[in-house]
């Protein structure tokens, strides 16, 4: 109950603390203001979610969005392409680097961390490469309503994100195949004894976690109005943070898509009430750190704990 929970809880005093402090935390305003800095987070969580619940992790999620929000500033910008086909397209390439990461993840048994660190040094490359380090600007309006507009005074972000989260309840909960990645992440060879086809499955894991990172950083691209190869820098430790607060666990077998939106619900919290209280940036930075560590710990302790029951029964 603690830790399926205690999270919530955490979440509920967090905000109260902060509204103790600054008394503008806890206006509708800023509500809002939290629910748009958790878009981006929470949607590239949800891709996140699939890789962990199969055991697995995912660093180029960070300059994954990057390079998604470059390429279609690009594709916008230079060559004058309408803002829907530059959409389809970016979607395009950036699942086709994750079918090449699940591939070379599940049919060259390379550990997923290494693989994926070596794609995130590919895609910061890239970025940087395509415009020579340069921003992007001038989007299209009709590009950045996505990022800034609303709809019946809800503001679009929140609602691609709303969508993001339903997608991955649907694939998890709904659907036949949303048992092979609990069952993959819970004992691999058990799954394949089975009849799952379980390096398929991995590299549509893969595929997953980059629609939806792509997902993020077309939001994040339409939010911000300039395409930087330094943008994503940093959300991959965001993403994963969300992910293993929120309680989903880093051994497989185990997460839901609410604890996705809670955990990044707390980080946006977080953040935001230590830029109110003006406390340095990289004191937040040291803190985000310290929280990851106190999670995937107790996440290492509750695995040991069922381990020892199991094993005395």
């Amino acid at each position: 109950l603690i830790k399926e929970y205690g999270i919530i809880i955490a979440l509920v005093l967090l905000s109260a603390f902060f509204g103790v402090m600054k008394p503008k935390f806890l206006t509708a305003s800023n509500f809002l203001t939290i629910l748009k800095q958790t878009s981006v987070v929470a949607i590239c969580s949800v891709g996140m979610l699939f890789v962990l619940i199969t055991a697995g992790i995912n660093l180029s999620v960070g300059y994954m969005m990057a390079a998604t929000g470059m390429t279609a500033a690009i594709f916008m910008v230079w060559y004058g392409m309408h803002p829907a086909l530059a959409i389809i397209l970016v979607f395009i390439i950036m699942m086709l680097v994750g079918v090449v990461i699940g591939w070379i993840v599940a049919y060259t048994n390379v550990v997923s961390f290494i693989v994926t660190l070596a794609f995130m040094n590919v895609l910061k490359g890239f970025s940087f490469l395509v415009t020579g380090g340069r921003n992007v600007a001038d989007l299209p309006d009709s590009f950045c309503w996505l990022g800034t507009g609303s709809i019946a005074m809800i503001p679009v972000p929140v609602i691609l994100m709303a969508v993001a989260l339903v997608m991955g309840w649907i694939i998890l909960k709904k659907m036949y195949v949303g048992r092979y990645f609990y069952a993959i992440g819970s004992n691999e060879e058990a799954a394949r004894l089975s009849g799952i086809n379980v390096k398929l499955v991995k590299v549509a894991t893969y595929v997953i976690s980059s629609f939806f990172a792509t997902f993020a950083g077309i939001v994040m691209l339409a939010r911000i109005k300039t395409a930087s190869p330094t943008t994503g820098t940093g959300y991959e430790t965001d993403v994963i943070t969300a992910c293993v607060l929120g309680g989903v666990s880093m051994s497989g077998g185990e997460g839901k898509v609410y604890q996705v939106l809670v955990g990044s619900l707390l980080i946006a919290v977080l953040n935001n009430g230590l830029i109110m209280m003006q406390v340095s940036e990289y004191i937040q930075i040291i803190l985000k750190g310290i929280i990851l560590l106190i999670a995937v710990i107790y996440d290492s302790v509750q695995k040991m704990q069922k381990k020892k029951v199991i094993v005395a029964e």
